[in-house]
C-alpha cells in the first residue's frame, strides 16, 4: 500500500511540472495590465515561423499594436523588451482566432526596410504598422531580423503628416540603457525601427524608432 501511495504522489506531481511549467513560461515573457500595455520580454524568444500568416514569437495581441522598444544593458545592439498597447475598441475581435490581422506584410531588417510604408508597394503596405519581429538566434537580447507590418482596421487610418521618430540616444550618442525611454507618444504607434551605426564603438545599434498617430475614420465593422 505504502508503494502504491508513493507512486500514485509521484505521478501526481509529474503531472502537475508538466502543466504548471509553461503557464509560468508564458507569464514571464508576456506581461498584461488593466491599462492596456502589454511588455513582451524579447530576450530568449528566438527562431519560430517568419512569414506574415502564422503568429510570431515577438507578437502583439488581438487589437494592439507596438508602440516601445527597450534594452536593459546592452546600448541597443539588441532588443530586451517591446511594449504593445490596445488601441483598437472598434476593431472586432478574432476570438483567438489567428491572424489578428487579415492583411500583413513581412519588412526585412538586414535588407535596411526599416519603415511599414514602402513606396514601390502602396497598396499593399499603407496605413501598415508594426506588430511583430523576428530573430533567429534565441539569444538575451535579441536581434531582430524581419518585422512584421499589419493594416489598420478599416475604422482607423495612420496620419502621415504627423509622424515623429524617437531614439535611443541622447545627442552625444549614448544610448538610453534600463530605462522606458523609446515609446510613441498617445495615440500614436510604430511604423518603423531603424538600425546605423555607431561612430564611437563600430557597432550596429537600433537608433529610432518612427511614431505615427492612429486616427478613427468611421464606426463601421
Amino acid at each position: 500500500m505504502q508503494g502504491t501511495f508513493l507512486y500514485f504522489i509521484t505521478s501526481c506531481a509529474l503531472v502537475i511540472c508538466l502543466i504548471v511549467i509553461p503557464t509560468w513560461g508564458y507569464y514571464d515573457h508576456v506581461k498584461c495590465y488593466g491599462t492596456g500595455d502589454c511588455v513582451i520580454a524579447a530576450g530568449n524568444l528566438g527562431g519560430g515561423q517568419n512569414n506574415d500568416r502564422e503568429k510570431w514569437m515577438i507578437e502583439c495581441g488581438d487589437g494592439e499594436g507596438m508602440i516601445g522598444i527597450y534594452d536593459f544593458n546592452y546600448q541597443f545592439r539588441g532588443l530586451s523588451q517591446v511594449w504593445c498597447y490596445f488601441m483598437f475598441p472598434l476593431k472586432p475581435p478574432s476570438q483567438g482566432i489567428y491572424p489578428y490581422y487579415p492583411y500583413c506584410n513581412v519588412r526585412n531588417l538586414t535588407l535596411r526596410e526599416f519603415y511599414c510604408y514602402d513606396q514601390y508597394y502602396p497598396g499593399d503596405t499603407y496605413n501598415t504598422f508594426v506588430t511583430g519581429l523576428f530573430a533567429l538566434e534565441s539569444y538575451d537580447p535579441v536581434y531582430p531580423s524581419l518585422m512584421k507590418c499589419c493594416k489598420t482596421p478599416p475604422q482607423y487610418a495612420l496620419d502621415y503628416s504627423r509622424c515623429q521618430w524617437k531614439y535611443t540616444h541622447d545627442k552625444y550618442g549614448e544610448h538610453y540603457d534600463g530605462q522606458w525611454i523609446v515609446k510613441c507618444d498617445t495615440n500614436f504607434v510604430m511604423t518603423g525601427l531603424g538600425q546605423a551605426m555607431n561612430p564611437w564603438d563600430n557597432y550596429f545599434h537600433w537608433v529610432w524608432i518612427q511614431c505615427c498617430p492612429y486616427i478613427t475614420v468611421g464606426n463601421h465593422g
